[in-house]
């Protein structure tokens, strides 16, 4: 396969078929564009939604497999002339159920298609990926693994992430379990009192609130159906995790703000008291806390199996093992991965002061209770922090810290990166390599799909056109095993189950150089492999 050059010629190559999407539609969809550039590296087998041309009917939407992304699609045939298809990012797995004249159902997984028998009665609509090799569809929920396993809870059941697991509700009979991460097997279905917040990895637990006020936090057992009442909480909003031990909470102990551990025999254990700022790890392990037992506060992490309270030090090497200077201003933290962003505001002189204050922003390293500064963070006069609802293993998950009025983000990913991105950027996930993606907006808050924003923990923030129109939204992006590339997926803002013009899959430069190329017209990705090396 021939590469294409990035040359003004393909830009307006690519100029000219994009632009004459909004006019005259192509004699046939899909079409390859133009080959993938030669310096992109790594893109492996892929199956494409198509139009499929039929005599009776106009709405058909068919599968497409090729070997390599970027092989020419001419006289290749669809592999699935009618399908449904839950498209979500495509590096996850998926399905597709077959429907009219082609009943043939299919597992779609690393850019290959596969043969299946789904359930009856079942939705493919959209998949969110949870793990690697887990996803789940939303209603008439299926749990679809790498592996080809697919699972249905019940036949009227939904699922929804929650916070660490998957919780599956069996509308039937307003009734909760929880999905096996790594397995995908669903748990029986047990009776809550209302919809849960958090479902363990494994899961087997579930926890909810009672609906009196106070509420109650609930734990949930669903392999023995055994759920009991524990620790009073404030609010419907409860931090908490589940642990290799239980839950673990905060809530108010005699008057203070406490720690504990509760299990769904009703037992509690306090793991620390008092405790100013909580921010729990999503794997269950840590947290990064703030210790003021002894009237002042210091920023610490929590072991919650052993409830052992490690001080954070200074990681940097002129003052690495120097404890933190004690916290004399406000902090607010969050968890992603194995590491805490922590920022402080400086003391405000009086209850009613709104002007912006000094702020001072670590990244802490939970493991090992190091803390790296990030200098020149804006003055604020609050910040809000904001953890991604992924499950703990979700390499795309991405959590933010907002600095108000400013209106500057921090970013902080899984594998401890943080970026800085300008007012009017919405972070939207973690491309790996130390990028962030985001989307931007223009001055009445609308999203400019024509160009995102790439920041990393260089400081570097890179505005990368899409090739987008007036008519196209930015589906899914993903960062090209040679690090250098975007692949991006636009879809029509009006758009139905069929692909169409506006529907194009396309790769960028990274550092936003050069014309954006699309590959394939009338296409959407479905499914993608990622070859190594």
């Amino acid at each position: 396969m021939r590469g294409t050059r990035w040359t003004g010629l393909t830009g307006l190559l690519v100029l000219a078929v994009v632009t004459g999407c909004t006019g005259a539609e192509p004699t046939e969809l899909p079409v390859r564009v133009a080959s993938v550039p030669t310096e992109v590296r790594g893109l492996g087998p892929a199956v494409l939604a198509v139009p499929v041309a039929d005599d009776r009917r106009t709405d058909l939407v068919g599968l497409l497999t090729v070997e390599q992304f970027g092989d020419d699609l001419a006289d290749r045939q669809p592999d699935r002339r009618h399908a449904e298809v839950a498209f979500g990012d495509p590096r996850y797995p998926t399905i597709a159920r077959g429907l009219g004249d082609d009943r043939r159902d299919a597992l779609l997984v690393g850019g290959r298609l596969r043969e299946t028998n789904l359930p009856d009665h079942v939705y493919a609509r959209r998949a969110t990926g949870v793990t690697d090799a887990l996803s789940v569809t939303a209603s008439r929920c299926l749990a679809v693994t790498g592996d080809g396993t697919t699972t249905r809870p019940a036949v009227e059941a939904t699922c929804t992430i929650a916070r660490g697991g998957v919780v599956w509700q069996d509308r039937a009979g307003e009734r909760y379990g929880a999905i096996d991460l790594k397995s995908g097997a669903a748990s029986p279905a047990i009776a809550m009192p209302s919809h849960p917040i958090a479902a363990s990895a494994d899961g087997r637990y579930l926890a909810a609130l009672t609906t009196e006020r106070p509420p109650r936090l609930v734990i949930a057992d669903t392999k023995t159906g055994r759920s009991q009442p524990t620790v009073t909480v404030s609010g419907r909003d409860v931090p908490g995790v589940f642990t290799s031990g239980g839950f673990a909470v905060l809530h108010r102990s005699d008057k203070y703000r406490t720690i504990s551990l509760v299990t769904p025999d009703k037992k509690a254990r306090s793991l620390l008291t008092p405790v100013g700022e909580v921010a729990f790890a999503p794997d269950g392990r840590r947290a990064l806390v703030v210790d003021t037992r002894s009237g002042t506060g210091r920023i610490a992490v929590l072991d919650l199996a052993s409830g052992t309270v490690t001080p954070v030090v200074d990681g940097t090497p002129d003052r690495s093992g120097t404890q933190l200077p004690p916290v004399t201003g406000s902090v607010t933290a969050t968890v992603s991965g194995d590491t805490a962003l922590v920022v402080e505001l400086a003391a405000a002189p009086d209850v009613g002061h709104r002007a912006p204050r000094p702020s001072r922003t670590w990244s802490v390293r939970l493991s090992t209770a190091t803390a790296t500064v990030h200098p020149d963070t804006p003055a604020a006069s609050s910040v809000t922090v904001r953890a991604d609802d992924a499950a703990p293993t979700n390499a795309a998950s991405v959590a933010t810290a907002s600095f108000q009025p400013d209106g500057t983000i921090l970013t902080l990913s899984p594998d401890g990166t943080v970026t800085s991105a300008p007012p009017g950027a919405t972070p939207r996930a973690t491309l790996g390599d130390g990028a962030v993606w985001h989307a931007l907006t223009d001055d009445n808050g609308d999203e400019r799909a024509a160009r995102l924003l790439v920041t990393d923990s260089s400081g570097s923030r890179t505005e990368v056109p899409t090739g987008a129109g007036p008519d196209q939204r930015i589906d899914t992006v993903i960062l090209t095993p040679d690090t250098g590339h975007l692949l991006i997926s636009l879809r029509s803002t009006r758009a139905g189950p069929r692909p169409g013009p506006l529907d194009t899959v396309v790769i960028v430069r990274r550092d936003g150089t050069g014309e954006p190329v699309t590959v394939y017209q009338g296409a959407v990705l479905a499914s993608l492999g990622i070859t190594p090396g």
